[in-house]
């Protein structure tokens, strides 16, 4: 935190009530297995865990505690509120009013995580950012990002998630970002929205979350391009990117090399930049052009942004190429999945030489079409010549039949993950490229590590 804050300021900013006084803190803790003698314990409850349960015991090992319900037991200084999930956000939200330098906030299906530290490294160069930590991107993880917050910083860089149609406006007050950007929009989470039109006008929060003088970066390329334009707050500069020699920043003369990495021209206001990602796949000139508009609207020169863009070497998780077992390369793409990030990641395998795996988990979330968009990604893969896709969980059933266009004898799809393993391990050889993405509840990241000798994919 920038400086201390107490149980008594946040009452008499948001209402509650004291219990045995008030405490200083300067560090918040949500988790009993990591506690800190010096930090305040916020108790937070969910779907299949209450904290409260364990506070009477933490006399001692924290500060002071922020409760639902007062604990009669516990002599700790105590701030009881309605909701504890609401006080963890306002109390970031008071550690966010400290700073004063610039705030980015990404969102989007696909990509946010790597835009960020794309973000990361153009900043690093010459500045101090603090940003979100691995996938910290929630109400529960945004704030604490803000309490990382510290004088030694001078910028803030925010990605945002959503599971549903208000959270990123709930992200927003209490990030209140002075640069946003949707990276863009595609069938992810559908269960929780309804609908790919419902994502759309969630994801677009982040840009109605501006206050007057903010700037909104617009991927141009993107369906809700136009969607997004039209609803823009009064007072909120635009600025937009894309392939499209009309936008502020675009791409052009796109050339990928033998691994699947682009070289592309950078043009920013009219003036081009050559430049080399050391990332896999053409998505990813999409994503430098979000970050390098992000950048550019917090007055970054353009010979950071594209030494920054060009320095960043690889996102764990996310196309993440490495030398596995039998001299296979394998590439983990495993922390997230929906149809576009795995058309994308069909794509990037369809250039490469000799024998071509695409390994499956199930993509999450996708509502009642989800064997449908199964289909679909199985019959891209078949289209663009895969020799192989192996799939893992039920809804990949659907993959399979259109991939193996409904041969039932040649379907690859399994239900335990060893025996996916011990399958996949005896097609690898120093011939194959073997790429592995799944969604977060299929833990694709088990199968990855097995492939790389790492383990053998226990849970």
């Amino acid at each position: 935190m920038i400086r201390p804050l107490s149980l008594k300021e946040l009452q008499g900013r948001f209402g509650g009530e004291l219990i045995n006084g008030s405490v200083d803190f300067s560090q918040v803790c949500t988790d009993t297995r990591k506690l800190d003698s010096q930090a305040l314990f916020v108790a937070l409850v969910g779907e299949n865990f209450d904290a409260h349960d364990f506070v009477g015991e933490l006399d001692g090992q924290v500060l002071g505690l922020v409760v639902d319900r007062e604990v009669p037991s516990c002599t700790l200084p105590q701030w009881r509120v309605d909701d504890t999930t609401v006080a963890l956000g306002q109390i970031g939200l008071l550690c966010r009013e400290q700073f004063e330098g610039p705030v980015i906030a990404i969102t989007g299906s696909c990509g946010k995580t790597t835009v960020k530290e794309m973000l990361s490294a153009i900043f690093s160069q010459r500045h101090t950012p603090c940003v979100t930590k691995g996938n910290l991107n929630n109400q529960f993880g945004l704030p604490i990002t803000l309490f990382g917050l510290s004088k030694q910083h001078d910028v803030l860089i925010l990605e945002m998630g959503a599971s549903g149609p208000d959270d990123i406006g709930y992200l927003c007050s209490i990030g209140k970002p002075s640069v946003s950007a949707v990276n863009n929009v595609m069938p992810a989470h559908v269960e929780g929205f309804g609908s790919v039109d419902a994502i759309a006008k969630a994801k677009g929060q982040i840009y109605t979350g501006l206050d007057i003088g903010g700037t909104a970066i617009i991927n141009a390329d993107d369906h809700f391009a136009d969607y997004w334009r039209g609803r823009m707050p009064e007072g909120v500069h635009t600025l937009e990117v894309g392939l499209s020699n009309q936008c502020a920043l675009y791409a052009e003369n796109i050339v990928l090399d033998k691994t699947g990495c682009a070289a592309f021209d950078l043009v920013i206001e009219g003036v081009t930049h050559r430049l080399k990602l050391r990332l896999l796949g053409e998505h990813n000139v999409h994503n430098a052009l979000v970050a390098a508009g992000c950048a550019f609207a917090t007055a970054i020169p353009a010979g950071e942004i594209v030494r920054g863009l060009t320095n960043l070497s690889g996102v764990s998780g996310r196309l993440h190429e490495q030398l596995g077992i039998a001299g296979a390369t394998v590439i983990d793409d495993s922390y997230n999945a929906n149809p576009g990030s795995v058309g994308a990641a069909i794509e990037l395998l369809a250039q490469r030489r000799g024998k071509k795996i695409l390994v499956l988990g199930d993509m999450g979330e996708l509502g009642p079409d989800a064997e449908e968009m199964h289909r679909g990604v199985g019959a891209l893969a078949r289209e663009r010549g895969l020799d192989a896709l192996f799939t893992f969980g039920p809804l990949g059933t659907a993959a399979s039949m259109a991939f193996s266009d409904g041969r039932h004898e040649s379907l690859r799809n399994y239900r335990e993950r060893e025996a996916l393993i011990a399958a996949l391990t005896h097609e690898l050889d120093n011939n194959t490229t073997v790429l592995v993405k799944g969604s977060r509840s299929a833990r694709m990241e088990l199968v990855a590590q097995a492939l790389l000798g790492n383990s053998r994919g226990e849970t």
